[in-house]
């Protein structure tokens, strides 16, 4: 299984726009094959930095998803709303069954 665990600061004014756009690509992904969860939480000593949480049946399921178009098209529009580079952290977990 996979872990990504990611965080972004929105921009002055766009946590709103932040938080639509990943509302959308949460609700998108959450059917596609291999994923086993995946969301977007709200830090709570820092309301404008967003988190996201998702774990993948494995890394064929995860490279799935990030060459989407959907996914890249998210990534390009939220590098817009973000303040520098948001960061990602990737986990392999042994299966537990």
């Amino acid at each position: 299984m996979i872990i990504a665990m990611g965080s972004a600061r929105a921009l002055p004014g766009r946590r709103e726009d932040l938080t639509s756009a990943a509302r959308e690509m949460a609700a998108a992904t959450r059917v596609e094959d291999g994923c086993h969860s995946y969301g977007f939480f709200s830090d709570i000593d820092d309301e404008n930095t967003i988190v996201s949480l998702e774990t993948w049946r494995d890394q064929d399921a995860l490279d799935a998803h990030m060459a989407h178009p959907r996914t890249q098209e998210f990534l390009a529009h939220t590098a817009q709303l973000v303040e520098g580079t948001p960061s990602l952290t990737i986990h392999r977990v042994p299966d537990s069954g």
